[in-house]
C-alpha cells in the first residue's frame, strides 16, 4: 500500500502559472480622467496616487494605457505606457498632469497709432494701430485679471471694455474701441509745412516760375490721407500731388502727380487724365473723388492712385472726360468745391450753383443724375438765397438756402456744409431725404437769416473746407484766416467754437506772426481753405501761404 501510494503522490498537478497586474502612479491631476488598458478596461480616477487596474496577465504578454478621457482644463502626459509583463507587476506606468495656460488678449479697433495696454500686477503691452493682441503672460484657469489703458494715445479717445474677469480658457474678449479726439492749445503751431522749406516762407512755387515735386501754388480744398498716401490738390498748378506717408520733414518731394504728365508741369486739361484747378479731395478709404472745379465736375477713381497719371474711372456732371459745360439740371455741375464719400454716398458742394448736389449710392455710369439737391427747390433752380425758386436772389439767407457753398462732410447720417458767403455753417442731424429740405441748425451765425461776417469765437468771415470726427467739428473760417475747432458737436445755433489755429484768439485776423508783420510761421495761417483729419495729424491746406501744415494733436 506504501507503494502505490507512494506512486500515486507523483501525479499531482502543476501549480498555476503566476498572474500579473498593470499599474502605475498619478500625480498633479486636479480633476477627473479616465485611463483605458488595451482597448479594453477603463479605470477613471480623480487623486493622486497609485493606481492598478483589475485585468490579470500572463508573463510576457504586452499592454498599453492610454488617456481616454483627460481632466478638465489639463494637459496630461503618460510614461511607460506600453510594454510587456515580465515576472513581475508593472507599477511604473507615470501620468503627469500639468494646468494648463490661457492667453488673454483682444481686439483694437479704430487706432491709427499706438497705445499702451497695463495687466495689473505684470507686463504693459504697446499695441500698434488697429487689429488683434495677446499679452506674452500665460494664465491657469481660475486667475482673476484686470486690464487698464496706461494713456490715452495721440489723437484718439479709446475705450476698453471687458478689461476685468476671471480666466477659464483662453480671453479673446478684451476690446479697445477708439475714435479720433483731437486737444490742440489755441494758436499751436504745427509740426510740418510742405509746398515750403521751412515756416517763414510763403511764396508761390517758392518763387519759381515752374512748380517742381516740393513746391505749391495756392492749395486749396481738403487733402485725403488714405492707404499710406497723402493727396493735396494744388490748385494753381492744375494737378494733385502725392506723398508717400506723412512726410517727417518739411518741404518734402511729392513721389507722384495727377492731372500731369510730370511734377513740372502744369497745363490745364479737360482730357481724362487732365485737370483744371481742382480743389476738394475725398476718400471712403477705398475710392479718391476729386472736384475739378474749373471743369465742372467730379473725378472718380475706384482704387486710390499710387503712382503718376493714372486715369479716373467715372465722372460726374458730365457725359463723358471729353466736355467740361456747366449746367443747372440733375447731372450739371459748375465749379464744384468739395465733395465727400461716406456710406456709399456722393455729396458735392455745386459752388457756382449755389446748391449741394446728392447720390445716394455710388454712381456706376458717367454723368448719373443726382438723387437730391439741397439749397434749391428744384434741380433747375440755381440762384444763390433764392428760397422760392424765382431765379431772383433774396437779400436774406434761410434755413433752406445756400450761396456759394464750398464745403461738405458727411458721415453718412449727419450732414455739414460751409455755406460760404452766408458766412456760416449748416448743419443736417439726420441726412436729408427731400429735395430743399431745411438744415437743422446753424453755426457762424445766431439764426438762419443772418448771414453778417465777423471775427469772434461765434462767428465766420467765408468759410470754405471742414471736416469731422462725428462728435468734433473743424471748420477752415478762410477770410478769418484761422481754422475753428468745436470740441463736440453743436448742438444750438450759434455755438461758439472751443479753440482756434492760426490766430491768438478769436477776435484777431492777422496774415502773419507777430501780428504787425505779413511773414509766416508754424502758428500762422493765410486764407486756410482746407482743413482734414489724419488722427492724430490734422492736415490745412494754407492756400495764400502757398503750402500746407500738418498738426499733431497733443
Amino acid at each position: 500500500m506504501a507503494v502505490l501510494l507512494g506512486a500515486c503522490g507523483d501525479d499531482d498537478p502543476p501549480s498555476p502559472a503566476p498572474k500579473f497586474h498593470v499599474g502605475g502612479t498619478i500625480t498633479g491631476l486636479t480633476a477627473s480622467l479616465t485611463l483605458q488598458l488595451n482597448g479594453s478596461e477603463r479605470l477613471t480616477r480623480s487623486a493622486n496616487g497609485a493606481f492598478t487596474f483589475q485585468t490579470e496577465f500572463e508573463n510576457q504578454s504586452s499592454y498599453t494605457v492610454a488617456l481616454t478621457t483627460p481632466p478638465d482644463d489639463q494637459e496630461c502626459t503618460l510614461q511607460n505606457a506600453s510594454g510587456q509583463v515580465n515576472g513581475a507587476d508593472v507599477t511604473n506606468v507615470q501620468v503627469t498632469c500639468v494646468q494648463n495656460t490661457h492667453s488673454l488678449g483682444g481686439t483694437v479697433t479704430g487706432l491709427n497709432g499706438s497705445l499702451q495696454l497695463r495687466l495689473e500686477g505684470g507686463e504693459t503691452l504697446t499695441v500698434n494701430g488697429s487689429g488683434p493682441f495677446t499679452f506674452k503672460a500665460q494664465f491657469t484657469s481660475g486667475h482673476i485679471y484686470a486690464v487698464s489703458l496706461v494713456a490715452q494715445p495721440k489723437g484718439h479717445r479709446c475705450t476698453l471694455t471687458n478689461g476685468n474677469g476671471t480666466v477659464s480658457g483662453d480671453v479673446t474678449a478684451l476690446a479697445v474701441q477708439c475714435s479720433p479726439e483731437f486737444r490742440f492749445d489755441t494758436f499751436a503751431s504745427a509740426i510740418r509745412v510742405l509746398g515750403q522749406s521751412d515756416f517763414t516762407l510763403g511764396a508761390t512755387n517758392q518763387g519759381e516760375f515752374t512748380p517742381s515735386a516740393t513746391t505749391m501754388d495756392g492749395p486749396a480744398g481738403n487733402a485725403v490721407f488714405q492707404g499710406g498716401k497723402l493727396y493735396v490738390s494744388d490748385v494753381g498748378s492744375n494737378r494733385i500731388l502725392g506723398f508717400d506717408g506723412l512726410p517727417s520733414e518739411n518741404g518734402a518731394s511729392a513721389s507722384f502727380v495727377l492731372g500731369q504728365p510730370d511734377l513740372t508741369s502744369a497745363t490745364a486739361s479737360t482730357a481724362r487724365g487732365g485737370l483744371s484747378g481742382p480743389y476738394g479731395l475725398s476718400s471712403d478709404g477705398t475710392r479718391l473723388a476729386v472736384a475739378d472745379a474749373s471743369n465742372n465736375r467730379i473725378l472718380l477713381h475706384q482704387a486710390l492712385p499710387t503712382g503718376t497719371a493714372p486715369l479716373p474711372d467715372l465722372v460726374l456732371g458730365q457725359e463723358g472726360f471729353d466736355t467740361a459745360n456747366g449746367a443747372c439740371t440733375a447731372s450739371g455741375l459748375q465749379a464744384p468745391g468739395a465733395v465727400s464719400l461716406a456710406q456709399g454716398k456722393v455729396v458735392v458742394a455745386d459752388t457756382f450753383q449755389h446748391r449741394v448736389l446728392i447720390w445716394n449710392t455710388v454712381p456706376t455710369i458717367n454723368g448719373a443724375p443726382a438723387n437730391l439737391v439741397l439749397g434749391q427747390t428744384s434741380f433747375t433752380s440755381c440762384a444763390g438765397n433764392d428760397p422760392n425758386g424765382d431765379g431772383t436772389p433774396d437779400g436774406t439767407a434761410t434755413a433752406s438756402t445756400l450761396f456759394f457753398p464750398e464745403g461738405v462732410w458727411t458721415d453718412g447720417t449727419r450732414l455739414a456744409v460751409s455755406d460760404s458767403s452766408n458766412n456760416r455753417v449748416l448743419i443736417w442731424n439726420q441726412f436729408p431725404t427731400t429735395n430743399g429740405q431745411p438744415a437743422d441748425l446753424v453755426i457762424g451765425q445766431p439764426d438762419f437769416t443772418s448771414r453778417t461776417a465777423a471775427t469772434t469765437s461765434s462767428r465766420m468771415n467765408s468759410p470754405t473746407g471742414l471736416s469731422a470726427t462725428g462728435q468734433q467739428l473743424f471748420v477752415a473760417d478762410t477770410e478769418n484766416s484761422r481754422v475753428l475747432l468745436w470740441n463736440a458737436w453743436p448742438t444750438a445755433n450759434g455755438q461758439p467754437a472751443n479753440t482756434v489755429l492760426g490766430q491768438p484768439d478769436f477776435i484777431s485776423r492777422n496774415r502773419g506772426d507777430p501780428s504787425s508783420g505779413t511773414r509766416p510761421s508754424g502758428r500762422s495761417l493765410y486764407q486756410p481753405r482746407g482743413v482734414s483729419l489724419a488722427a492724430p495729424h490734422v492736415v490745412v491746406t494754407d492756400t495764400d501761404n502757398n503750402r500746407v501744415l500738418v498738426f499733431e494733436s497733443q
